[in-house]
């Protein structure tokens, strides 16, 4: 399962090199904890490439909306 979630998330790093500033990750299907995950780690990774823009992601629960937030992470927009 390990491996898997490190694929998955070398798999968003190969996305935003590709899209760049135009990525739109889709983490509705994931349960909350996966997509926590995500949000976070991919967020800091498009940080690193892309400082001036938000990394945007779309979620279905609000739940980790709130979570996210009180990370105060400040590149990372839901749609």
């Amino acid at each position: 399962m390990k491996d898997l979630q490190i694929k998955n998330i070398d798999c968003y790093k190969e996305y935003i090199d590709k899209y760049g500033e135009n990525f739109l990750a889709d983490l509705s299907s994931m349960n909350i904890f996966d997509s926590l995950k995500f949000a976070i780690l991919s967020s800091a990774y498009f940080y690193q490439k892309f400082p001036e823009s938000k990394f945007k992601c779309k979620v279905n629960s609000e739940d980790l909306k709130n979570i996210v937030t009180s990370f105060k992470v400040q590149n990372l927009e839901f749609v």
